[in-house]
């Protein structure tokens, strides 16, 4: 009879006693080692970046001048530039009545919106002395031109404004007839954004621009009324409805005509467009918030706010 020798004999009762163990470990569900991906399922995320601060809650100085070598612009700008810790966004800005000389109607209205943080090129010598512009018609290339004087003072040396602009963050606005020349300038490609104060194109074309005119637009726009009693409600409100870019339809039934430039809703009206180009020029989330959220303005009595294609 053929015998197995101890060596191996004491080989297999290990292998069977291997293999008795591994199975004992299955049968009972031994727990196994923790896959490398748990030893991170209990780690704290990084925390979010906070929302930068809106716009209207700055409150700087403001120095109010006429611009370097252009007698047809007022400049209204933070007094020291650097003290918003990053280059400044630009408005280019008409009056109403398109008035190009005096430009005392609107002064408290820019001061408010420079101490945002925006630097205000306004059309209209800062004495009120003749510039050589005629008054009462849209001039909508007053506005561009406002644009490019800007640019020029960026690269000027002896500027305060010299490398404080942010040429990437330019808007345009106006109250009135000055609105109309804001919607036309808009049409500069260099131009991100418009706000329209008590204004819009008139159905019959009146003032030498169509309705026409709203298609050419390629920038969010506000338009901003003071309720039925302001002259220029019917052609703001038609005007939002005709537009086909991103828009806000804002009305506060109090203001009238020039609530907003002089009356006691100039607060409220100013703080509604520099949040409207807080919230398009720099992106800011709050102000955002404040425009399209029904929480926002539109719960603000009596305003009422509509808004399409953001």
């Amino acid at each position: 009879m053929h015998k197995t020798p101890p060596l191996a004999r004491r080989a297999a009762t290990v292998l069977v006693t291997l293999l008795l163990a591994a199975a004992a470990a299955v049968t009972t569900g031994a727990p196994s080692a923790p896959a490398a991906t748990q030893a991170t399922s209990t780690s704290t995320p990084s925390p979010q970046a906070p929302t930068d601060p809106p716009a209207v809650d700055n409150d700087f100085p403001v120095t109010r001048e006429g611009a370097h070598g252009d007698n047809r612009y007022t400049v209204f700008r933070p007094t020291d530039p650097q003290a918003a810790g990053h280059p400044l966004p630009v408005l280019a800005f008409g009056n109403g009545a398109c008035a190009h000389t005096d430009n005392s109607e609107v002064t408290q209205a820019l001061t408010f919106i420079a101490s945002k943080g925006f630097v205000v090129v306004d059309t209209g010598s800062a004495d009120g002395s003749s510039n050589g512009v005629p008054s009462g018609r849209p001039i909508p290339s007053l506005l561009t031109d406002a644009i490019t004087w800007a640019e020029q003072e960026q690269n000027r040396p002896d500027s305060p404004l010299s490398q404080q602009l942010d040429l990437t963050k330019v808007a345009t606005a106006g109250h009135s007839c000055g609105g109309l020349e804001a919607l036309v300038a808009a049409q500069d490609d260099r131009v991100s954004a418009v706000v329209s104060l008590n204004s819009g194109f008139f159905e019959d074309g009146s003032l030498g621009y169509p309705r026409s005119e709203l298609q050419k637009l390629h920038t969010p726009v506000m338009f901003m009324d003071g309720g039925s009693a302001d002259t220029a409600y019917a052609n703001s409100q038609a005007n939002y409805g005709l537009v086909t870019v991103p828009a806000v339809l804002a009305s506060q039934p109090q203001a009238g005509h020039v609530g907003f430039i002089t009356g006691s809703q100039l607060a409220e009206g100013m703080t509604a467009a520099v949040s409207f180009l807080d919230m398009v020029l720099n992106g800011n989330e709050t102000a955002r918030d404040y425009i399209l959220d029904p929480g926002g303005l539109a719960s603000q009595a009596p305003w009422t706010v509509a808004t399409k294609n953001f």
